[in-house]
Protein backbone atom coordinates (compact mmCIF):
# COMPACT_ATOMS: atom_id res chain seq x y z
CA UNK A 1 0.00 0.00 0.00
CA UNK A 2 0.95 3.76 -1.09
CA UNK A 3 0.74 6.89 0.52
CA UNK A 4 0.00 9.24 -2.40
CA UNK A 5 0.10 13.09 -2.70
CA UNK A 6 -2.13 15.04 -5.79
CA UNK A 7 -1.06 18.38 -6.43
CA UNK A 8 -3.87 20.15 -8.38
CA UNK A 9 -5.44 23.80 -8.44
CA UNK A 10 -8.69 22.24 -9.53
CA UNK A 11 -10.43 20.08 -7.09
CA UNK A 12 -12.83 18.02 -9.34
CA UNK A 13 -9.66 16.88 -10.71
CA UNK A 14 -8.65 15.42 -6.98
CA UNK A 15 -11.91 14.38 -6.62
CA UNK A 16 -11.82 12.24 -9.99
CA UNK A 17 -8.18 10.78 -9.30
CA UNK A 18 -8.35 9.99 -5.79
CA UNK A 19 -11.06 7.15 -5.95
CA UNK A 20 -9.03 5.57 -8.64
CA UNK A 21 -6.19 5.56 -6.44
CA UNK A 22 -8.16 4.92 -3.29
CA UNK A 23 -9.83 1.79 -4.95
CA UNK A 24 -6.45 -0.20 -5.38
CA UNK A 25 -5.89 -0.36 -1.23
CA UNK A 26 -3.48 3.52 -1.08
CA UNK A 27 -4.05 6.08 0.73
CA UNK A 28 -4.62 9.61 -0.93
CA UNK A 29 -4.59 13.15 0.22
CA UNK A 30 -4.43 16.52 -2.23
CA UNK A 31 -3.38 19.89 -2.52
CA UNK A 32 -3.58 22.92 -4.21
CA UNK A 33 -0.27 24.10 -4.67
CA UNK A 34 3.53 22.89 -4.49
CA UNK A 35 4.26 25.37 -1.84
CA UNK A 36 2.00 24.00 0.51
CA UNK A 37 3.41 20.50 -0.75
CA UNK A 38 6.53 21.15 0.03
CA UNK A 39 5.32 22.17 3.72
CA UNK A 40 3.72 19.29 4.39
CA UNK A 41 6.13 17.20 2.98
CA UNK A 42 8.54 18.72 6.30
CA UNK A 43 6.63 16.73 8.66
CA UNK A 44 4.80 14.12 6.65
CA UNK A 45 6.35 11.08 4.61
CA UNK A 46 4.59 10.38 1.19
CA UNK A 47 5.61 7.60 -0.93
CA UNK A 48 4.45 8.89 -3.97
CA UNK A 49 3.66 12.50 -5.57
CA UNK A 50 1.03 13.64 -8.55
CA UNK A 51 2.38 16.54 -9.65
CA UNK A 52 0.07 18.27 -12.24
CA UNK A 53 3.12 20.11 -14.26
CA UNK A 54 0.64 22.79 -16.03
CA UNK A 55 -0.28 24.23 -12.97
CA UNK A 56 3.39 26.24 -12.11
CA UNK A 57 5.87 27.70 -14.31
CA UNK A 58 8.94 26.53 -13.33
CA UNK A 59 8.15 22.43 -13.38
CA UNK A 60 11.70 21.89 -13.20
CA UNK A 61 12.17 23.50 -10.03
CA UNK A 62 9.06 22.30 -8.45
CA UNK A 63 9.88 18.60 -8.87
CA UNK A 64 13.48 19.36 -7.42
CA UNK A 65 12.05 20.95 -5.09
CA UNK A 66 9.63 17.85 -4.56
CA UNK A 67 12.17 15.20 -4.62
CA UNK A 68 14.64 17.06 -2.02
CA UNK A 69 12.05 16.73 0.51
CA UNK A 70 12.44 14.29 3.73
CA UNK A 71 10.37 11.21 2.64
CA UNK A 72 12.43 11.20 -1.24
CA UNK A 73 8.92 10.46 -2.76
CA UNK A 74 8.58 8.78 -6.27
CA UNK A 75 7.34 12.16 -8.79
CA UNK A 76 4.49 10.98 -10.83
CA UNK A 77 3.77 13.73 -13.63
CA UNK A 78 0.81 14.28 -15.08
CA UNK A 79 0.28 16.57 -18.09
CA UNK A 80 -2.46 17.71 -20.77
CA UNK A 81 0.33 18.94 -23.18
CA UNK A 82 3.01 16.08 -25.07
CA UNK A 83 5.49 18.86 -25.71
CA UNK A 84 8.91 16.92 -25.81
CA UNK A 85 10.52 19.62 -24.32
CA UNK A 86 9.05 19.90 -21.35
CA UNK A 87 8.78 16.00 -20.98
CA UNK A 88 11.96 15.91 -21.00
CA UNK A 89 12.84 18.40 -18.21
CA UNK A 90 10.55 16.59 -16.35
CA UNK A 91 12.74 13.48 -16.61
CA UNK A 92 16.03 15.26 -16.58
CA UNK A 93 14.59 17.07 -13.34
CA UNK A 94 13.49 13.78 -11.57
CA UNK A 95 10.22 12.65 -12.26
CA UNK A 96 9.95 9.19 -12.10
CA UNK A 97 7.19 8.64 -15.31
CA UNK A 98 5.00 10.90 -16.98
CA UNK A 99 1.19 10.48 -18.11
CA UNK A 100 -0.19 12.25 -20.49
CA UNK A 101 -3.93 13.48 -20.65
CA UNK A 102 -6.15 11.76 -21.47
CA UNK A 103 -5.06 8.90 -19.49
CA UNK A 104 -7.49 5.72 -18.23
CA UNK A 105 -7.88 4.06 -14.61
CA UNK A 106 -5.66 1.20 -15.56
CA UNK A 107 -2.92 3.34 -16.99
CA UNK A 108 -3.10 5.39 -13.75
CA UNK A 109 -3.23 2.14 -11.74
CA UNK A 110 -0.07 0.37 -13.59
CA UNK A 111 2.40 3.71 -13.21
CA UNK A 112 1.78 3.85 -9.41
CA UNK A 113 2.18 0.11 -8.85
CA UNK A 114 5.46 0.10 -11.39
CA UNK A 115 6.52 3.41 -8.59
CA UNK A 116 6.28 1.32 -5.77
CA UNK A 117 7.61 -1.64 -7.11
CA UNK A 118 11.01 0.68 -7.88
CA UNK A 119 11.00 2.08 -4.15
CA UNK A 120 10.69 -1.08 -2.62
CA UNK A 121 13.49 -2.87 -4.67
CA UNK A 122 15.71 0.86 -3.80
CA UNK A 123 15.05 0.15 0.56
CA UNK A 124 15.92 -3.55 -0.59
CA UNK A 125 19.11 -2.32 -2.31
CA UNK A 126 19.46 0.41 -0.05
CA UNK A 127 19.80 -1.69 3.19
CA UNK A 128 22.13 -3.82 1.32
CA UNK A 129 24.87 -1.40 0.35
CA UNK A 130 26.99 0.33 1.83
CA UNK A 131 29.20 1.51 -0.37
CA UNK A 132 32.83 3.14 0.33
CA UNK A 133 32.79 6.84 -0.76
CA UNK A 134 36.22 8.11 0.95
CA UNK A 135 35.81 11.69 0.14
CA UNK A 136 32.88 12.15 -1.20
CA UNK A 137 31.24 13.91 1.08
CA UNK A 138 27.69 15.41 1.18
CA UNK A 139 23.77 13.78 1.79
CA UNK A 140 21.79 15.71 -1.06
CA UNK A 141 19.57 14.15 -3.00
CA UNK A 142 21.00 14.61 -5.96
CA UNK A 143 24.30 13.22 -4.96
CA UNK A 144 22.17 10.60 -3.05
CA UNK A 145 21.10 10.14 -6.79
CA UNK A 146 24.82 9.44 -7.89
CA UNK A 147 25.84 7.18 -4.97
CA UNK A 148 22.85 4.75 -5.98
CA UNK A 149 23.76 4.90 -9.67
CA UNK A 150 27.56 4.19 -8.85
CA UNK A 151 25.93 1.16 -6.49
CA UNK A 152 24.03 -0.01 -9.32
CA UNK A 153 27.19 0.00 -12.11
CA UNK A 154 29.54 -1.51 -9.13
CA UNK A 155 27.92 -4.51 -9.14
CA UNK A 156 27.57 -5.19 -13.25
CA UNK A 157 30.60 -5.02 -15.60
CA UNK A 158 28.85 -2.55 -18.13
CA UNK A 159 30.91 0.34 -19.57
CA UNK A 160 30.28 3.82 -17.52
CA UNK A 161 30.03 6.86 -18.80
CA UNK A 162 30.33 10.21 -16.44
CA UNK A 163 29.19 13.46 -17.34
CA UNK A 164 29.91 16.65 -15.73
CA UNK A 165 31.23 20.01 -15.58
CA UNK A 166 35.05 20.27 -14.51
CA UNK A 167 36.10 20.31 -10.84
CA UNK A 168 32.70 18.40 -10.20
CA UNK A 169 34.88 14.79 -8.68
CA UNK A 170 35.22 12.80 -12.23
CA UNK A 171 37.66 10.72 -11.53
CA UNK A 172 36.60 10.45 -7.88
CA UNK A 173 33.18 8.55 -8.86
CA UNK A 174 35.20 6.13 -11.20
CA UNK A 175 37.46 5.06 -8.14
CA UNK A 176 34.25 5.04 -6.10
CA UNK A 177 33.16 2.41 -8.96
CA UNK A 178 36.49 0.62 -9.01
CA UNK A 179 36.22 0.26 -5.12
CA UNK A 180 33.34 -1.04 -5.00
CA UNK A 181 33.78 -3.60 -7.54
CA UNK A 182 34.81 -7.34 -7.79
CA UNK A 183 37.78 -5.84 -9.12
CA UNK A 184 38.66 -3.55 -6.54
CA UNK A 185 42.00 -5.63 -5.59
CA UNK A 186 43.21 -5.20 -9.21
CA UNK A 187 44.77 -2.12 -10.69
CA UNK A 188 42.90 1.36 -11.64
CA UNK A 189 44.68 2.85 -14.91
CA UNK A 190 43.72 6.54 -15.03
CA UNK A 191 44.20 7.89 -18.72
CA UNK A 192 44.56 11.42 -19.26
CA UNK A 193 43.32 11.82 -23.12
CA UNK A 194 43.87 15.50 -23.61
CA UNK A 195 47.90 14.84 -22.63
CA UNK A 196 47.94 11.47 -25.49
CA UNK A 197 49.96 12.45 -28.61
CA UNK A 198 48.37 11.40 -32.06
CA UNK A 199 51.40 9.58 -32.52
CA UNK A 200 52.04 7.76 -29.66
CA UNK A 201 48.70 6.81 -28.86
CA UNK A 202 48.39 3.35 -30.22
CA UNK A 203 52.13 2.55 -28.22
CA UNK A 204 50.35 3.99 -25.04
CA UNK A 205 47.26 2.59 -24.86
CA UNK A 206 47.87 -0.87 -26.93
CA UNK A 207 51.84 -1.02 -26.39
CA UNK A 208 54.58 -2.18 -28.81
CA UNK A 209 57.39 -4.35 -29.91
CA UNK A 210 61.08 -4.16 -29.57
CA UNK A 211 61.96 -2.08 -32.95
CA UNK A 212 58.93 -0.97 -33.58
CA UNK A 213 59.95 2.73 -33.81
CA UNK A 214 63.01 4.75 -33.82
CA UNK A 215 63.66 4.36 -30.06
CA UNK A 216 61.87 1.80 -28.90
CA UNK A 217 64.78 -0.47 -27.38
CA UNK A 218 62.31 -2.65 -25.46
CA UNK A 219 58.50 -4.19 -25.72
CA UNK A 220 56.33 -2.56 -23.13
CA UNK A 221 52.80 -3.44 -22.31
CA UNK A 222 50.14 -0.92 -23.28
CA UNK A 223 48.04 0.66 -21.12
CA UNK A 224 44.62 -1.38 -21.77
CA UNK A 225 47.14 -4.67 -20.80
CA UNK A 226 47.82 -3.38 -17.37
CA UNK A 227 44.71 -2.30 -16.54
CA UNK A 228 43.86 -6.40 -17.16
CA UNK A 229 41.53 -7.85 -13.98
CA UNK A 230 40.60 -4.52 -13.46
CA UNK A 231 39.16 -0.89 -14.85
CA UNK A 232 40.77 1.55 -16.81
CA UNK A 233 39.51 5.25 -16.51
CA UNK A 234 39.57 7.08 -19.61
CA UNK A 235 39.07 10.72 -18.57
CA UNK A 236 38.05 13.73 -20.58
CA UNK A 237 37.33 11.66 -23.74
CA UNK A 238 35.65 14.46 -25.38
CA UNK A 239 39.34 15.48 -26.01
CA UNK A 240 40.88 12.86 -27.83
CA UNK A 241 41.81 13.05 -31.31
CA UNK A 242 39.02 11.38 -33.86
CA UNK A 243 41.42 8.97 -35.56
CA UNK A 244 42.89 7.46 -31.96
CA UNK A 245 38.74 7.30 -30.87
CA UNK A 246 38.80 4.72 -34.28
CA UNK A 247 41.56 2.53 -32.96
CA UNK A 248 39.62 2.08 -29.36
CA UNK A 249 36.42 0.60 -31.43
CA UNK A 250 37.68 -2.88 -31.99
CA UNK A 251 39.31 -3.32 -28.42
CA UNK A 252 36.05 -1.96 -27.01
CA UNK A 253 33.75 -4.43 -28.51
CA UNK A 254 36.04 -7.50 -28.53
CA UNK A 255 38.42 -6.74 -25.27
CA UNK A 256 41.38 -7.69 -28.18
CA UNK A 257 44.12 -5.78 -29.31
CA UNK A 258 47.27 -5.75 -31.18
CA UNK A 259 50.67 -4.04 -30.11
CA UNK A 260 52.57 -2.61 -32.68
CA UNK A 261 54.49 -4.75 -34.76
CA UNK A 262 53.11 -7.48 -33.08
CA UNK A 263 51.67 -10.68 -34.60
CA UNK A 264 49.60 -11.61 -31.84
CA UNK A 265 46.83 -10.27 -30.46
CA UNK A 266 46.33 -9.53 -26.31
CA UNK A 267 42.91 -10.33 -24.69
CA UNK A 268 42.69 -8.14 -21.30
CA UNK A 269 39.36 -8.73 -19.03
CA UNK A 270 38.95 -4.81 -18.16
CA UNK A 271 36.29 -2.69 -17.07
CA UNK A 272 36.05 0.42 -18.88
CA UNK A 273 34.89 4.07 -16.90
CA UNK A 274 35.01 6.62 -19.67
CA UNK A 275 34.42 11.10 -18.03
CA UNK A 276 33.70 14.50 -19.79
CA UNK A 277 33.06 17.64 -19.59
CA UNK A 278 31.94 17.75 -22.90
CA UNK A 279 28.17 17.57 -24.62
CA UNK A 280 29.52 14.37 -26.74
CA UNK A 281 25.89 13.90 -28.32
CA UNK A 282 26.53 17.76 -29.61
CA UNK A 283 29.80 16.73 -30.73
CA UNK A 284 28.38 13.53 -32.49
CA UNK A 285 25.63 15.82 -34.82
CA UNK A 286 28.76 18.08 -35.77
CA UNK A 287 31.12 14.97 -36.08
CA UNK A 288 33.58 16.02 -33.79
CA UNK A 289 33.04 12.58 -32.42
CA UNK A 290 32.58 9.19 -33.15
CA UNK A 291 29.09 7.88 -33.00
CA UNK A 292 29.91 3.96 -32.82
CA UNK A 293 32.09 4.88 -30.05
CA UNK A 294 29.97 7.00 -28.59
CA UNK A 295 27.54 4.19 -28.19
CA UNK A 296 30.09 1.73 -26.85
CA UNK A 297 30.30 4.33 -24.10
CA UNK A 298 27.39 4.84 -22.48
CA UNK A 299 25.64 1.40 -21.34
CA UNK A 300 25.57 3.60 -17.96
CA UNK A 301 25.60 7.05 -17.48
CA UNK A 302 26.24 8.73 -14.63
CA UNK A 303 25.38 13.19 -14.45
CA UNK A 304 27.50 14.70 -11.55
CA UNK A 305 25.57 17.66 -10.38
CA UNK A 306 27.63 20.70 -10.66
CA UNK A 307 28.20 22.21 -6.67
CA UNK A 308 26.12 24.84 -7.16
CA UNK A 309 23.33 22.60 -6.96
CA UNK A 310 24.05 21.00 -3.79
CA UNK A 311 24.73 23.74 -1.99
CA UNK A 312 23.46 22.05 1.30
CA UNK A 313 27.25 19.89 0.97
CA UNK A 314 29.27 22.82 0.94
CA UNK A 315 29.74 22.65 4.39
CA UNK A 316 30.96 19.03 4.95
CA UNK A 317 32.93 19.52 2.37
CA UNK A 318 34.72 22.49 3.86
CA UNK A 319 34.76 20.97 6.87
CA UNK A 320 36.93 17.71 5.30
CA UNK A 321 39.17 19.83 3.39
CA UNK A 322 39.66 22.20 6.25
CA UNK A 323 40.81 20.04 8.45
CA UNK A 324 43.43 18.27 6.27
CA UNK A 325 44.71 21.51 4.82
CA UNK A 326 45.19 22.43 8.47
CA UNK A 327 47.26 19.10 9.32
CA UNK A 328 48.99 19.93 6.34
CA UNK A 329 50.48 23.40 6.92
CA UNK A 330 50.55 21.77 10.51
CA UNK A 331 48.51 24.01 12.56
CA UNK A 332 45.78 24.22 14.87
CA UNK A 333 42.89 22.74 13.22
CA UNK A 334 40.30 25.56 12.29
CA UNK A 335 36.95 26.11 12.52
CA UNK A 336 34.46 27.51 9.92
CA UNK A 337 32.16 30.35 11.41
CA UNK A 338 28.85 31.05 10.32
CA UNK A 339 29.79 33.92 8.24
CA UNK A 340 31.98 32.02 6.16
CA UNK A 341 29.69 29.07 5.54
CA UNK A 342 26.67 31.75 4.33
CA UNK A 343 29.59 33.41 2.12
CA UNK A 344 30.28 29.95 0.56
CA UNK A 345 26.77 29.02 -0.13
CA UNK A 346 26.60 32.01 -1.56
CA UNK A 347 29.16 31.92 -4.63
CA UNK A 348 28.36 29.69 -7.40
CA UNK A 349 31.21 27.88 -8.22
CA UNK A 350 31.84 27.91 -11.19
CA UNK A 351 35.11 25.46 -11.10
CA UNK A 352 32.53 23.13 -8.45
CA UNK A 353 34.58 21.59 -5.67
CA UNK A 354 38.10 21.18 -6.98
CA UNK A 355 37.67 25.23 -6.55
CA UNK A 356 36.38 25.09 -3.32
CA UNK A 357 39.55 23.00 -2.05
CA UNK A 358 41.63 25.49 -3.54
CA UNK A 359 39.86 28.84 -2.26
CA UNK A 360 39.69 26.85 1.52
CA UNK A 361 43.68 26.19 0.50
CA UNK A 362 44.38 29.95 -0.20
CA UNK A 363 41.54 30.72 3.41
CA UNK A 364 43.74 28.56 5.72
CA UNK A 365 46.49 30.31 4.85
CA UNK A 366 45.06 33.93 5.09
CA UNK A 367 44.47 32.99 8.64
CA UNK A 368 47.67 31.09 9.65
CA UNK A 369 46.97 32.45 13.04
CA UNK A 370 43.87 32.09 13.82
CA UNK A 371 41.39 29.65 14.93
CA UNK A 372 38.20 30.15 13.31
CA UNK A 373 37.81 31.31 9.09
CA UNK A 374 35.78 34.04 8.36
CA UNK A 375 34.36 35.54 4.83
CA UNK A 376 37.84 38.01 5.30
CA UNK A 377 40.15 35.69 4.85
CA UNK A 378 38.56 34.34 1.97
CA UNK A 379 40.69 35.01 -1.31
CA UNK A 380 39.64 39.21 -3.09
CA UNK A 381 37.83 37.81 -5.96
CA UNK A 382 35.83 35.69 -4.42
CA UNK A 383 34.88 37.87 -1.60
CA UNK A 384 34.19 40.97 -4.28
CA UNK A 385 31.59 38.68 -5.52
CA UNK A 386 29.85 37.35 -2.43
CA UNK A 387 29.28 40.85 -1.30
CA UNK A 388 27.89 41.87 -4.84
CA UNK A 389 25.12 38.96 -4.50
CA UNK A 390 24.75 39.83 -0.66
CA UNK A 391 24.44 43.57 -1.30
CA UNK A 392 20.55 43.69 -2.47
CA UNK A 393 19.10 45.66 0.35
CA UNK A 394 17.37 48.63 0.53
CA UNK A 395 19.49 51.76 1.32
CA UNK A 396 18.90 55.08 2.11
CA UNK A 397 21.16 57.96 2.73
CA UNK A 398 22.87 56.21 5.26
CA UNK A 399 25.04 53.54 5.42
CA UNK A 400 22.61 51.19 7.09
CA UNK A 401 18.97 51.23 7.00
CA UNK A 402 17.77 51.20 10.70
CA UNK A 403 15.44 49.03 11.91
CA UNK A 404 14.46 50.37 14.83
CA UNK A 405 14.61 54.22 16.15
CA UNK A 406 17.28 54.14 18.89
CA UNK A 407 16.85 54.60 22.46
CA UNK A 408 17.47 58.63 22.41
CA UNK A 409 16.32 59.24 18.77
CA UNK A 410 13.63 62.43 18.85
CA UNK A 411 13.97 63.53 21.97
CA UNK A 412 15.33 66.60 20.62
CA UNK A 413 18.56 66.32 21.56
CA UNK A 414 21.48 66.53 19.66
CA UNK A 415 24.61 63.86 18.89
CA UNK A 416 26.72 65.63 21.15
CA UNK A 417 24.87 66.56 23.70
CA UNK A 418 23.60 62.76 24.68
CA UNK A 419 23.79 61.85 28.15
CA UNK A 420 25.16 58.49 27.25
CA UNK A 421 27.97 59.24 25.31
CA UNK A 422 31.19 60.60 25.43
CA UNK A 423 32.32 63.42 23.23
CA UNK A 424 34.74 62.40 20.77
CA UNK A 425 37.76 63.58 20.89
CA UNK A 426 37.75 66.21 23.73
CA UNK A 427 39.30 63.79 26.60
CA UNK A 428 42.57 64.41 27.95
CA UNK A 429 45.11 61.57 28.95
CA UNK A 430 44.78 62.64 32.45
CA UNK A 431 40.90 62.46 32.25
CA UNK A 432 39.53 59.37 30.10
CA UNK A 433 36.11 58.76 29.12
CA UNK A 434 34.54 55.49 29.93
CA UNK A 435 34.03 52.85 27.76
CA UNK A 436 30.18 51.87 26.67
CA UNK A 437 31.88 48.24 26.72
CA UNK A 438 30.65 45.61 28.47
CA UNK A 439 32.89 45.12 31.83
CA UNK A 440 35.37 42.34 32.10
CA UNK A 441 34.30 39.57 34.14
CA UNK A 442 36.94 38.92 37.79
CA UNK A 443 37.11 35.46 38.94
CA UNK A 444 35.76 36.81 42.29
CA UNK A 445 32.33 37.09 40.37
CA UNK A 446 29.60 34.20 41.31
CA UNK A 447 27.31 35.59 39.09
CA UNK A 448 27.04 37.64 36.00
CA UNK A 449 25.70 41.14 36.80
CA UNK A 450 21.71 41.32 36.00
CA UNK A 451 21.49 44.79 35.20
CA UNK A 452 23.75 44.32 32.01
CA UNK A 453 20.75 42.66 30.26
CA UNK A 454 18.64 45.15 31.40
CA UNK A 455 15.89 46.19 29.25
CA UNK A 456 15.63 49.75 31.04
CA UNK A 457 18.45 51.16 30.02
CA UNK A 458 17.81 54.30 28.00
CA UNK A 459 22.22 53.55 26.31
CA UNK A 460 24.86 51.70 27.20
CA UNK A 461 26.40 52.25 30.76
CA UNK A 462 29.48 53.88 31.69
CA UNK A 463 31.63 52.05 33.86
CA UNK A 464 34.38 53.04 35.48
CA UNK A 465 37.87 52.91 33.05
CA UNK A 466 40.72 51.02 33.99
CA UNK A 467 43.17 52.01 36.03
CA UNK A 468 46.09 52.11 33.61
CA UNK A 469 45.19 55.05 30.53
CA UNK A 470 47.52 53.27 28.71
CA UNK A 471 45.04 50.48 28.13
CA UNK A 472 42.37 53.01 26.65
CA UNK A 473 43.03 52.82 22.98
CA UNK A 474 40.02 53.28 21.13
CA UNK A 475 37.39 51.40 21.95
CA UNK A 476 39.98 48.32 22.49
CA UNK A 477 39.73 46.44 25.61
CA UNK A 478 42.50 45.65 27.41
CA UNK A 479 46.09 45.76 26.37
CA UNK A 480 46.57 47.08 22.52
CA UNK A 481 49.26 44.56 21.88
CA UNK A 482 46.93 41.72 22.49
CA UNK A 483 44.69 42.87 19.20
CA UNK A 484 47.50 42.61 16.69
CA UNK A 485 46.39 41.55 13.38
CA UNK A 486 47.96 38.32 13.72
CA UNK A 487 45.83 37.03 16.95
CA UNK A 488 42.75 37.20 15.38
CA UNK A 489 39.46 39.85 15.69
CA UNK A 490 39.21 42.37 18.60
CA UNK A 491 38.34 40.24 21.45
CA UNK A 492 34.92 41.24 23.24
CA UNK A 493 34.38 40.84 26.88
CA UNK A 494 31.67 39.76 28.41
CA UNK A 495 29.08 39.72 28.84
CA UNK A 496 28.16 35.95 30.08
CA UNK A 497 24.53 34.29 28.01
CA UNK A 498 23.40 31.21 29.32
CA UNK A 499 25.03 28.43 27.22
CA UNK A 500 22.67 25.81 25.27
CA UNK A 501 23.02 23.12 28.35
CA UNK A 502 20.70 20.44 28.83
CA UNK A 503 19.71 20.50 32.87
CA UNK A 504 22.70 17.84 34.41
CA UNK A 505 19.99 15.31 35.14
CA UNK A 506 18.68 14.97 31.34
CA UNK A 507 19.85 12.08 29.01
CA UNK A 508 23.28 12.58 28.00
CA UNK A 509 22.22 12.33 23.73
CA UNK A 510 20.70 15.77 25.38
CA UNK A 511 24.45 17.51 25.12
CA UNK A 512 25.40 19.55 21.88
CA UNK A 513 29.08 19.00 20.59
CA UNK A 514 31.17 21.40 21.69
CA UNK A 515 31.02 22.99 18.74
CA UNK A 516 27.70 23.71 18.25
CA UNK A 517 27.68 25.23 21.89
CA UNK A 518 30.37 27.64 21.35
CA UNK A 519 29.00 29.05 18.15
CA UNK A 520 25.60 28.83 20.10
CA UNK A 521 27.25 30.94 22.67
CA UNK A 522 29.24 33.56 20.67
CA UNK A 523 26.38 34.13 18.64
CA UNK A 524 24.36 35.18 22.28
CA UNK A 525 27.33 37.52 22.87
CA UNK A 526 27.37 38.98 19.97
CA UNK A 527 23.75 40.15 19.74
CA UNK A 528 23.96 41.16 22.95
CA UNK A 529 26.73 42.84 22.32
CA UNK A 530 25.68 44.68 19.46
CA UNK A 531 22.29 45.78 20.49
CA UNK A 532 24.29 47.96 23.55
CA UNK A 533 26.62 48.91 20.72
CA UNK A 534 23.40 50.65 18.69
CA UNK A 535 22.21 52.54 21.51
CA UNK A 536 25.79 53.55 22.74
CA UNK A 537 26.56 54.88 18.87
CA UNK A 538 22.88 56.95 18.16
CA UNK A 539 23.04 56.52 14.72
CA UNK A 540 26.50 56.95 14.09
CA UNK A 541 28.45 54.62 12.33
CA UNK A 542 32.20 55.98 12.70
CA UNK A 543 31.30 55.98 16.39
CA UNK A 544 30.16 52.59 16.72
CA UNK A 545 33.83 51.95 15.32
CA UNK A 546 35.21 53.89 17.80
CA UNK A 547 33.95 51.82 20.50
CA UNK A 548 34.09 48.60 18.98
CA UNK A 549 37.20 48.94 17.80
CA UNK A 550 36.09 46.81 14.52
CA UNK A 551 36.56 47.31 10.63
CA UNK A 552 33.80 48.23 9.09
CA UNK A 553 33.49 45.40 6.87
CA UNK A 554 33.35 43.37 10.29
CA UNK A 555 31.15 45.49 11.63
CA UNK A 556 28.84 45.69 8.93
CA UNK A 557 29.21 41.71 8.56
CA UNK A 558 28.08 41.25 12.17
CA UNK A 559 25.03 43.67 11.94
CA UNK A 560 24.07 41.92 8.71
CA UNK A 561 24.26 38.41 10.25
CA UNK A 562 22.16 39.48 12.86
CA UNK A 563 19.44 41.19 11.72
CA UNK A 564 20.45 44.38 13.05
CA UNK A 565 21.49 48.15 11.65
CA UNK A 566 22.67 51.69 12.77
CA UNK A 567 21.38 54.44 11.15
CA UNK A 568 23.61 57.23 9.76
CA UNK A 569 26.18 58.25 7.38
CA UNK A 570 29.87 56.56 6.88
CA UNK A 571 31.78 59.56 7.72
CA UNK A 572 29.70 59.97 11.31
CA UNK A 573 27.46 62.63 10.65
CA UNK A 574 23.58 61.72 11.63
CA UNK A 575 20.44 62.02 9.72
Amino acid sequence: MASVLIIHERKDVCLLLSPVIEGNGHTCASLSSCDDAIDVLKSVAYDIVILDIDITDKPEQAILALAKTKSRPHILVITNGCNPEILEQAILAGAWDVICAPFTHEELEQAINRCMFHRRAQHVVNAQDSIKREAILGTSPCLDHCLKRISAAAHSNVSVLILGETGTGKELFANAIHENSARATQNFIVVDCTNIPKTLAESLLFGHERGSFTGAGESREGLFKQADGGTIFLDEIGDLDFEVQKSLLRVLQERKFRPLSSKKEIISDFRLVAATNRNLEAMVKKGAFRKDLYHRLCTSVIHLPPLRDRREDILPIANFHVRNISAELECPEKEISYELHHALTLYDWPGNVRELINVLHATVHNAIGEYRLYPQHLPVNIRTRVLLKRSGRPITDGYLVASQPSPCAGQGRRESDCPCLPPLDTQTPSQPAPMAAFPARSDADAAPDARAFSSHAPCAMAFPAPSNPAHMHRGLRGDPSQHKPDNGFAHIEGPYAALPFAALAAPESELLPLRAVRELAMQEVETAYLQRLIASSQGSFQRALTISGLSRARLYDLLSKHQLSISGNVDGSSN
